[in-house]
């Protein structure tokens, strides 16, 4: 009996060290989450479901194209519905609600049509890795009919 009085502090402090040494998982940043090439899952213009990855049949087939890849060192390259290539650098806003693309160009020196170079994206939702993210442009898009774009993206 005398043992186990003896025995139950130390217990009692094993179980105490061990129970306080549990890891705390630390939420990724945004700029984190979205390092990563992303593909179109489903996008839509003006409200508009024009492609759907899962389906066969699209109004806008060329979102099968469009990559967005961001790197950690700050550089973006965008592959759009059309097939074209630009590459510039990226970063998210203080407050995290928006995603910039600046300094977009072909290798030919082209910018994306009806830009300077710049585009920018609200971030509408991000799962927590970073693997789905919803972006919607901030201004409209000249390729998409003069309308906003809505881009459901999946790390790919």
């Amino acid at each position: 009996m005398k043992k186990l009085i003896l025995s139950l502090p130390i217990l009692f402090a094993f179980v105490l060290v061990f129970s306080s040494c549990s890891k705390t998982t630390v939420e990724p940043t945004v700029k984190e989450k979205l390092t990563k090439t992303f593909s179109v899952s489903i996008a839509k213009e003006g409200g508009v479901e024009v492609y759907d990855k899962s389906k066969t049949s699209n109004t806008a087939p060329g979102y099968a194209n469009y990559k967005l890849s961001l790197s950690s060192t700050g550089t973006a390259t965008l592959t759009a519905k059309d097939n074209t290539t630009f590459t510039g650098t990226w970063s998210v806003s203080s407050d995290n609600k928006t995603l910039s693309l600046t300094g977009l160009k072909t290798s030919a020196g082209s910018n994306p049509t009806g830009t300077t170079g710049t585009i920018e994206f609200t971030i509408v939702t991000i799962d927590g890795t970073g693997a789905a993210v919803t972006l919607e442009s901030l201004q409209v898009d000249l390729k998409a009919g003069s309308k906003i774009v809505n881009l459901q993206l999946v790390n790919s």
